[in-house]
């Protein structure tokens, strides 16, 4: 398992494993989010595009070869943070742009 400093420390081994595990952290984590994202003032950092590099690492110790990555159609700064770890986009809808991105390094 790969583990990042200040990164998803909180995932119960067993979710790794067995599927209703997993199922109960995700709802655990789903539980917890919050529309507010990252204040105005911390904005244009780098954050997104850190948790995206973090992240890729750990899907693909989990197997998966490119992971499927959503932002709203308007939002412009995801979509360029998507965009620079390598997202091909595969649709837009009429809310969201989806992407196909690799988690392998780009």
């Amino acid at each position: 398992m790969v583990v990042m400093p200040g990164f998803v420390d909180d995932v119960d081994q067993e979710a790794l494993t067995d599927p209703r595990a997993f199922e109960a952290y995700v709802a655990r984590v789903l539980a917890e989010r919050t529309e507010a994202g990252v204040r105005p003032g911390a904005r244009r950092w780098g954050h997104a595009t850190a948790m995206l590099a973090a992240a890729s690492p750990i899907a693909r110790s989990l197997g998966i070869s490119r992971a499927l990555v959503m932002c709203d159609r308007t939002n412009t700064a995801s979509r360029r943070v998507i965009e620079s770890s390598g997202g091909e986009l595969l649709d837009v809808t009429a809310l969201k742009r989806r992407y196909w991105v690799p988690t392998a390094p780009v």
